[in-house]
Protein backbone atom coordinates (compact mmCIF):
# COMPACT_ATOMS: atom_id res chain seq x y z
CA UNK A 1 0.00 0.00 0.00
CA UNK A 2 3.20 1.97 1.09
CA UNK A 3 4.27 2.01 -3.08
CA UNK A 4 1.16 2.68 -4.50
CA UNK A 5 0.49 5.65 -1.65
CA UNK A 6 3.83 6.96 -3.06
CA UNK A 7 3.08 6.46 -7.12
CA UNK A 8 0.10 8.20 -6.42
CA UNK A 9 1.30 11.17 -4.68
CA UNK A 10 4.33 11.50 -7.41
CA UNK A 11 1.70 11.33 -10.23
CA UNK A 12 -0.40 14.35 -8.40
CA UNK A 13 2.49 16.21 -8.00
CA UNK A 14 3.84 15.68 -11.78
CA UNK A 15 0.58 16.48 -13.06
CA UNK A 16 0.34 19.76 -10.31
CA UNK A 17 3.67 20.86 -11.91
CA UNK A 18 3.23 20.47 -15.36
CA UNK A 19 -0.23 22.25 -15.04
CA UNK A 20 1.58 24.69 -13.08
CA UNK A 21 4.56 25.01 -15.78
CA UNK A 22 1.83 25.46 -18.75
CA UNK A 23 0.24 27.94 -17.02
CA UNK A 24 2.98 30.08 -16.00
CA UNK A 25 4.06 29.58 -19.62
CA UNK A 26 1.09 31.30 -20.92
CA UNK A 27 1.08 33.76 -18.35
CA UNK A 28 5.18 34.49 -18.10
CA UNK A 29 5.15 34.81 -22.46
CA UNK A 30 2.51 37.23 -23.10
CA UNK A 31 2.91 40.16 -20.32
CA UNK A 32 6.65 41.24 -22.78
CA UNK A 33 3.91 41.09 -25.56
CA UNK A 34 0.04 41.76 -24.40
CA UNK A 35 -2.84 41.44 -26.95
CA UNK A 36 -2.28 42.83 -30.10
CA UNK A 37 -3.58 46.13 -29.94
CA UNK A 38 -2.74 46.83 -26.59
CA UNK A 39 0.64 46.21 -26.92
CA UNK A 40 0.70 48.30 -30.32
CA UNK A 41 -0.95 51.22 -28.12
CA UNK A 42 2.18 50.48 -25.90
CA UNK A 43 5.03 50.65 -28.56
CA UNK A 44 3.18 54.17 -29.83
CA UNK A 45 3.26 55.56 -25.92
CA UNK A 46 7.08 54.79 -25.71
CA UNK A 47 7.81 55.87 -29.22
CA UNK A 48 5.79 59.53 -27.75
CA UNK A 49 8.93 59.89 -25.73
CA UNK A 50 11.16 59.64 -28.66
CA UNK A 51 9.33 62.17 -30.49
CA UNK A 52 9.56 64.46 -27.73
CA UNK A 53 13.22 64.27 -27.74
CA UNK A 54 13.62 65.11 -31.11
CA UNK A 55 11.03 67.73 -30.88
CA UNK A 56 12.92 69.50 -27.92
CA UNK A 57 14.92 72.65 -29.30
CA UNK A 58 18.65 73.54 -29.12
CA UNK A 59 18.51 76.61 -27.20
CA UNK A 60 16.11 78.95 -25.64
CA UNK A 61 15.87 80.69 -28.78
CA UNK A 62 12.15 81.93 -30.39
CA UNK A 63 11.36 79.65 -32.28
CA UNK A 64 7.42 78.42 -33.59
CA UNK A 65 5.54 74.96 -33.72
CA UNK A 66 5.93 75.02 -37.31
CA UNK A 67 9.72 75.36 -37.23
CA UNK A 68 9.93 72.63 -34.89
CA UNK A 69 8.46 70.33 -36.71
CA UNK A 70 10.21 71.32 -40.21
CA UNK A 71 13.23 70.32 -37.80
CA UNK A 72 11.83 67.61 -36.81
CA UNK A 73 11.02 66.61 -40.19
CA UNK A 74 14.39 67.23 -41.94
CA UNK A 75 16.59 65.36 -39.44
CA UNK A 76 14.62 62.23 -39.31
CA UNK A 77 14.22 62.27 -42.86
CA UNK A 78 10.21 62.50 -43.74
CA UNK A 79 8.47 61.48 -46.62
CA UNK A 80 6.67 63.70 -49.08
CA UNK A 81 3.77 63.81 -47.05
CA UNK A 82 5.48 64.57 -43.45
CA UNK A 83 6.09 61.12 -42.27
CA UNK A 84 8.87 59.58 -40.45
CA UNK A 85 10.10 55.36 -40.35
CA UNK A 86 10.71 54.63 -36.18
CA UNK A 87 13.03 51.97 -35.65
CA UNK A 88 11.33 49.00 -34.82
CA UNK A 89 11.98 46.60 -31.51
CA UNK A 90 13.99 43.53 -31.78
CA UNK A 91 11.67 40.52 -32.85
CA UNK A 92 9.43 42.84 -34.20
CA UNK A 93 8.04 43.13 -37.99
CA UNK A 94 5.93 45.60 -39.36
CA UNK A 95 5.55 49.62 -39.65
CA UNK A 96 5.94 52.36 -36.85
CA UNK A 97 5.73 55.65 -38.07
CA UNK A 98 4.50 59.40 -37.04
CA UNK A 99 3.16 62.31 -38.81
CA UNK A 100 2.72 65.84 -37.97
CA UNK A 101 -1.18 66.82 -37.34
CA UNK A 102 -0.83 70.27 -35.90
CA UNK A 103 1.12 72.60 -34.46
CA UNK A 104 0.69 76.32 -33.01
CA UNK A 105 2.84 79.31 -30.73
CA UNK A 106 5.98 80.21 -30.06
CA UNK A 107 8.56 78.82 -27.26
CA UNK A 108 9.04 82.22 -25.82
CA UNK A 109 5.44 82.50 -25.15
CA UNK A 110 3.14 81.50 -22.02
CA UNK A 111 1.85 78.93 -23.34
CA UNK A 112 4.28 77.83 -25.35
CA UNK A 113 4.68 76.05 -28.86
CA UNK A 114 1.80 73.46 -28.76
CA UNK A 115 2.68 70.59 -31.63
CA UNK A 116 0.73 67.34 -31.99
CA UNK A 117 2.49 64.56 -33.35
CA UNK A 118 0.44 61.48 -34.48
CA UNK A 119 2.05 57.76 -34.13
CA UNK A 120 0.97 54.96 -36.08
CA UNK A 121 1.92 51.63 -35.35
CA UNK A 122 1.09 48.09 -37.07
CA UNK A 123 3.41 45.22 -36.32
CA UNK A 124 3.47 41.80 -35.53
CA UNK A 125 5.38 41.38 -32.45
CA UNK A 126 7.02 37.49 -31.51
CA UNK A 127 7.70 36.35 -28.33
CA UNK A 128 9.27 33.22 -26.87
CA UNK A 129 7.83 30.79 -25.02
CA UNK A 130 9.10 28.26 -22.39
CA UNK A 131 6.71 25.89 -23.30
CA UNK A 132 5.42 25.54 -27.16
CA UNK A 133 6.17 26.61 -30.11
CA UNK A 134 6.70 30.85 -30.78
CA UNK A 135 4.10 32.98 -30.68
CA UNK A 136 3.49 36.18 -33.01
CA UNK A 137 1.15 38.60 -31.99
CA UNK A 138 -0.32 41.11 -34.64
CA UNK A 139 -1.09 44.49 -33.19
CA UNK A 140 -2.70 47.94 -34.34
CA UNK A 141 -2.73 51.28 -33.05
CA UNK A 142 -3.01 55.41 -33.54
CA UNK A 143 -2.56 56.95 -30.81
CA UNK A 144 -2.36 61.27 -30.90
CA UNK A 145 0.16 63.46 -28.91
CA UNK A 146 0.15 67.26 -27.79
CA UNK A 147 3.47 68.14 -26.71
CA UNK A 148 3.73 71.94 -24.91
CA UNK A 149 7.74 72.95 -25.61
CA UNK A 150 8.58 76.24 -23.67
CA UNK A 151 12.40 77.46 -23.74
CA UNK A 152 14.37 74.40 -24.10
CA UNK A 153 12.57 71.89 -23.28
CA UNK A 154 9.47 69.81 -23.69
CA UNK A 155 7.07 70.48 -20.53
CA UNK A 156 4.53 68.63 -21.04
CA UNK A 157 2.77 65.67 -23.52
CA UNK A 158 -0.18 64.46 -23.08
CA UNK A 159 -2.02 62.03 -24.79
CA UNK A 160 -5.21 62.94 -26.95
CA UNK A 161 -7.86 61.61 -29.46
CA UNK A 162 -6.68 62.10 -32.96
CA UNK A 163 -8.30 65.01 -35.00
CA UNK A 164 -10.35 63.70 -37.96
CA UNK A 165 -8.67 64.23 -41.18
CA UNK A 166 -10.05 67.08 -42.51
CA UNK A 167 -8.69 69.31 -39.51
CA UNK A 168 -4.56 67.74 -39.74
CA UNK A 169 -2.64 70.21 -41.30
CA UNK A 170 -0.38 69.46 -44.36
CA UNK A 171 3.12 69.00 -43.13
CA UNK A 172 5.70 71.95 -43.51
CA UNK A 173 8.49 71.46 -45.88
CA UNK A 174 11.55 69.97 -43.91
CA UNK A 175 14.35 72.49 -42.91
CA UNK A 176 17.21 72.77 -40.21
CA UNK A 177 16.12 75.44 -36.85
CA UNK A 178 17.15 78.39 -37.17
CA UNK A 179 16.40 81.02 -34.60
CA UNK A 180 12.75 83.14 -35.34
Amino acid sequence: MGTKLTAGVLVGALAVVLTSGAAATRVLGQPSVGKGDSAAGRYAQARSLDVGRWLTPPSDKKYSGKQLVAALLAERGADSKGVVVLALPARTSGTITTAPVGWSGTTASSGGARVTMRIDVDVAISSDRLWGPDRQVDGAATRCFVYTIQGAEVTVVRGIRCPPAAEVMKAPQPKPLRGA
